[in-house]
């Protein structure tokens, strides 16, 4: 990535209608600080770099305060650090996303202006700032953490879940904005993408019967660590450490290629899900015989039998069997 030129010179490179892009996405984070929306009808390019220029300092400010701490990490890294290809690519779905903004550019390499690269420094620094993105990541985490729980949840059920949260007026308009969201928010529900079966979509709709779960556990949900606390998971690792070197360290590993794709983001269909557990399993590990492979994965499957379903609304199956 170079560092070079002064934002306005490439703006000018762009089009009418991409300038009116970073406009119309001033107007949409206006809508979570409280900005006055700006009317850009029948304006002149030439009008609209003056505009840019005015609202500069606010919509980068804006922006960088929207962003996951994973995303605002990132950001920091790459105007304070060289950074490689490799690097790059690790968080290309972010580039893209600075790329789209009309952040970055691309000519022959990835190119920041200059002047940009020194606002964004001083915004990364700034305590106000940090703060305020670690408080909205948490934020994010939790609602990753409720479409975990309930596949789809109504918005009165998630008015009630987040109505003890400071400012929770702004958390649908940022969750609107937030370009990694993986559910779709409308004026009823909030709803998983991976739900697409409009039968089970109104099955579980019509279902108010949900589990409870505190903040900090839907938080740890939304950070694919909840199983951490459950008694079958805990019975797993200590097998594996029974049977193979395992450290402590391997766990993480464990939980990236097993643990988080069978509980966290499966459909929470058990056909499917059990099949893929199947072959990461026989992928990952090498076995004497069938014994210790069925053995392992019965203990997987005893994990998601005490974790949140969708089609129980947030209750897992031993729950429901022990009623």
């Amino acid at each position: 990535m170079n560092i070079f030129g002064e934002y306005q010179d490439y703006l000018e490179k762009l089009n009418k209608e991409k300038l009116q892009s970073i406009i119309d996405d001033y107007n949409l984070l206006g809508k979570v600080f409280n900005y006055e929306s700006i009317n850009t009808k029948r304006q002149k390019k030439e009008d609209l770099l003056k505009q840019i220029a005015e609202i500069k300092d606010n919509y980068f400010k804006c922006f960088v305060m929207s962003l996951d701490l994973k995303d605002f990490n990132t950001l920091k890294q790459l105007v304070f650090k060289k950074v490689n290809d490799d690097y790059l690519k690790e968080n290309r779905e972010f580039i893209n996303y600075l790329l789209a903004k009309n952040i970055l550019f691309q000519e022959q390499e990835l190119m920041l202006a200059w002047d940009i690269s020194d606002l964004l420094k001083k915004l990364v620094k700034d305590k106000e700032v940090i703060k305020y993105v670690k408080t909205w990541n948490r934020i994010y985490k939790l609602v990753d953490g409720i479409i975990v729980a309930y596949g789809v949840v109504s918005r009165k059920y998630f008015d009630i879940i987040v109505s003890g949260i400071d400012n929770h007026e702004q958390i649908i308009p940022k969750l609107e904005y937030y370009y990694k969201k993986e559910y779709l928010i409308d004026s009823k529900k909030i709803m998983s993408t991976k739900l697409t079966n409009k039968k089970r979509i109104n099955r579980y709709v019509k279902n108010d019967k949900y589990k409870m779960f505190t903040n900090k556990e839907f938080v740890e949900m939304g950070n694919s660590t909840y199983h951490h606390g459950i008694k079958s998971y805990k019975r797993f690792i200590k097998m594996l450490k029974n049977n193979y070197v395992f450290r402590n360290s391997d766990i993480e590993f464990v939980d990236k290629n097993i643990v988080i794709p069978y509980l966290y983001n499966s459909l929470n269909e058990e056909d499917e899900a059990q099949k893929n557990l199947e072959e990461t399993v026989i992928t990952l590990f090498e076995f004497k015989g069938d014994k210790l492979k069925q053995k392992m994965l019965a203990e997987i499957m005893k994990i998601r039998d005490e974790f949140p379903l969708w089609e129980y609304r947030g209750f897992s199956k031993l729950e429901v069997n022990n009623e």
